[in-house]
């Protein structure tokens, strides 16, 4: 027998021995956990957890659990499942608005200590988890987690997912921030904003408009609609632009001996419509409209980065860009001293890439 064929032999020998090693679950013997939900009921935590049942059925079941602690919230949700639960298949975390306002730190911290969870995308919500998974039941099980991929990928929201969580929470000189899920009035689960925190802590929601606005000065990724309120030529319309690529950059200078933000948004948008008194191939519309437009988002950033500062967050990340030139550099000196004082100036520039013509 030739080198080749002995080779060849061996890595099968060790390939039979390996997967005898590995551990192996059958699916239906399994709780395959894809969203999950932390909130609190008086002074316990709450647990509620969305699973296929392949044992019994194909829809999906509810589950919940309450304790003290994390610790014991999975150990009582284990109890109440006849199958061993697999938190490795989580897609996303729902937090509810008691739990949020209270703080996170004991779940987050829980959390970051697994290393069974992976890919996982991280929410907030206006009320109850219970009321957002019980209207999943009947969906495909990666629902939630599609929902909040394609409003990140299209629809103006920033990244949210584990890794973005570690970088902000644990990190400094920036605040944390998840897209905020709620039952609109026909009973549908829509993305509605932001949750801005500091430290653990909600502090701040912010509109969809907002949000967007958010992602601009944050993400590479620039897709989103902006509508704005145009006045031009004796006529008035609110108009929807979409953006669909873009580079942004922000610094922290030293202006009139104060600490200044600087924002530059460099923007690419369409226009699916416009009403026919507005004609962008006339040089002159074009100008008036770009003007319009650039001024409304300057001035919209600059109000979002006042509100942030108001409020005392910083999902922006600004003391992060300030710590760059300053060796001795304090989180809590930066934000009681400098972020308090400082000013903006936001310049942003638009080239109109496709239009299109409405009534």
């Amino acid at each position: 027998m030739t080198n080749n064929v002995f080779i060849t032999i061996g890595f099968v020998v060790i390939s039979l021995i390996l997967a005898g090693c590995v551990p192996h679950n059958i699916i239906n013997e399994v709780s395959l956990m894809h969203n999950v939900g932390y909130d609190e009921e008086g002074k316990m935590l709450k647990a509620s957890v969305v699973y296929p049942n392949y044992a019994e059925s194909d829809r999906s079941t509810l589950m919940t659990a309450v304790a003290e602690n994390t610790s014991s919230l999975h150990e009582e949700l284990g109890h109440k499942s006849q199958f061993p639960f697999e938190i490795g298949q989580v897609r996303l975390i729902i937090f509810g608005d008691n739990l949020s306002r209270r703080g996170l730190a004991e779940v987050l911290d829980t959390i970051c200590k697994d290393q069974k969870i992976g890919i996982t995308r991280m929410v907030i919500t206006d009320g109850s988890p219970d009321q957002i998974l019980n209207k999943t039941l009947n969906e495909r099980p990666l629902f939630l987690m599609n929902l909040i991929d394609k409003s990140i990928e299209n629809e103006g929201i920033p990244e949210s997912d584990l890794h973005v969580m570690f970088d902000q929470y644990f990190g400094s000189g920036i605040d944390m921030s998840f897209p905020n899920l709620t039952v609109d009035s026909q009973g549908t689960i829509k993305v509605d904003g932001m949750g801005i925190f500091k430290g653990d802590k909600l502090a701040l929601k912010i509109s969809d408009k907002e949000t967007f606005l958010l992602k601009l000065m944050t993400d590479r990724n620039k897709q989103g609609v902006y509508s704005f309120n145009l006045n031009m030529k004796g006529h008035k319309a609110n108009i929807g632009v979409r953006t669909i690529d873009g580079k942004h950059k922000v610094k922290v200078i030293k202006e009139n001996l104060q600490e200044q933000a600087n924002v530059s948004l460099n923007l690419d948008v369409e226009l699916d419509a416009l009403p026919e008194w507005i004609n962008l191939e006339k040089e002159k519309d074009l100008k008036l409209f770009k003007n319009a437009l650039q001024k409304s988002i300057s001035n919209d950033v600059e109000l979002l980065l006042k509100d942030f500062q108001k409020n005392g967050v910083d999902p922006v990340g600004l003391g992060r860009l300030y710590r760059i030139n300053h060796s001795n550099w304090s989180e809590k000196s930066f934000y009681e001293r400098i972020y308090p004082n400082m000013t903006y100036d936001v310049n942003t520039k638009i080239v109109v890439r496709q239009t299109g013509v409405g009534k």
